[in-house]
């Protein structure tokens, strides 16, 4: 485990190391190495610092598990739309007569009410 933090703690560089000439050493190891460096700022992680190759790796698996989401969620809301439609609805009319209403007493309340 303490040569996995090591190997960490070389991939940390601070902004001041840029304009220090070591720019060109860190570019170096991350083009033929694919090496991957966090820059630091006030000794808090600003930037990360990959290659073309890893970055578009990175957006290719992202843009796959955001499809693979929407996926899941589209198959979710078909199993939810199976389901109601295999259930019994009950009609209108139905409704009304199991909430002790009748349609003449509808009509009638719905006589009364004035749109404006």
């Amino acid at each position: 485990m303490s040569t996995t933090l090591l190997d960490f703690t070389d991939k940390l560089v601070s902004v001041s190391d840029f304009s220090q000439g070591k720019a060109g050493r860190i570019f170096s190891d991350v083009a033929d190495n694919n090496a991957e460096y966090i820059v630091l700022k006030n000794n808090q992680p600003a930037a990360i610092v990959v290659s073309p190759r890893e970055y578009r790796e990175t957006q290719e698996k992202a843009t796959k598990f955001e499809q693979l989401l929407e996926l899941i969620e589209n198959m979710r809301l078909l199993k939810t739309a199976e389901s109601r439609r295999t259930d019994k609805a009950a009609s209108f009319e139905e409704f009304i007569k199991e909430e002790g209403f009748s349609m003449a007493e509808l009509e009638k309340a719905a006589e009364s009410v004035e749109f404006e």
